[in-house]
């Protein structure tokens, strides 16, 4: 994920707006009181997944797909997914007023709002391991943000994706709200933004994947079985998102509720058959 910062109209209502003037908040948390509305209610952002090939021509992906080296079960299908013109959402976007960059410093008087691009389907992958004289809770994380030979597919994915921000954000209703681009700069170029995407590349917040299923790669292509259950472990089970061996095209939580209760139905069908 990156976050692409613009400056606002200064005079447009923001979050930070209650953060930092507390007579507008106690005017706030006051309206919601007796009204249950006003500004603590609003989510003011935007949210969209969009195909490549909505904007990326086929022979483009095609050409990309034909570069992925990955002979996983995994890189087989973000391979085919590349390829096809399926209607996945490849690429998300959120717009939300306020900077959600850890690397931009928000200057005093200034208002600014985020455009965060999230590319759902990377091939690039990293490593966690848990050394043992390392700190509890403390694992060595590498993600491998655009290593290698995969990775340069999902830098020039992003690059792409990159591209077609600027057109979201140069058409109304956003044309009329944004000012300048900040970070990157108004006037990069595409190498440029190619060095600003290896910057400022971080994750986004919906985690999958680490226990996943391993299916018919078995124990040699995950944790668990098509039951959730863990291979070699008698008795244990993984019900949550991390079961999930690819991310998806929409936020996790309805995919959670409904592993969850598919789950309780095998764990009460395996204590019948037991019986």
């Amino acid at each position: 994920m990156t976050a692409t910062i613009f400056e606002i109209d200064p005079s447009t209502d923001v979050p930070e707006d209650l953060r930092t003037d507390p007579i507008l908040a106690a005017a706030a948390d006051k309206l919601y009181e007796t009204t249950q509305g006003g500004p603590r209610t609003i989510l003011p952002g935007s949210f969209c997944y969009v195909p490549l090939s909505h904007f990326v021509p086929a022979e483009k992906l095609n050409e990309l797909a034909s570069r992925a080296h990955s002979t996983t079960a995994r890189g087989q299908i973000l391979k085919r997914r590349l390829s096809r013109k399926e209607r996945l959402g490849q690429i998300e976007y959120i717009f939300d007023v306020g900077n959600w960059s850890p690397f931009y410093p928000a200057e005093s008087g200034k208002k600014y709002a985020t455009l965060l691009q999230i590319l759902q389907y990377p091939f690039s992958h990293g490593s966690i391991h848990v050394k043992p004289d390392a700190p509890a809770g403390k694992p060595l994380i590498d993600p491998q943000f655009y290593d290698g030979e995969d990775g340069a597919l999902d830098l020039e994915i992003q690059g792409l994706c990159a591209q077609f921000s600027q057109k979201l954000v140069n058409t109304r209703p956003l044309k009329d709200l944004i000012q300048k681009r900040v970070s990157p700069h108004a006037e990069a170029n595409e190498e440029d933004t190619k060095e600003w995407l290896m910057e400022n590349t971080i994750v986004d917040w919906h985690p999958v994947g680490t226990c996943a299923m391993g299916g018919k790669e078995g124990i040699e292509g995950g944790v668990v079985d098509e039951r959730l259950r863990v291979y070699g472990v008698r008795g244990l089970r993984v019900v949550d998102a991390s079961v999930m061996p690819l991310q998806i095209s929409a936020h996790l939580q309805a995919t959670v509720y409904a592993i969850a209760e598919k789950a309780s139905q095998m764990v009460l069908e395996d204590r019948v058959a037991n019986n």
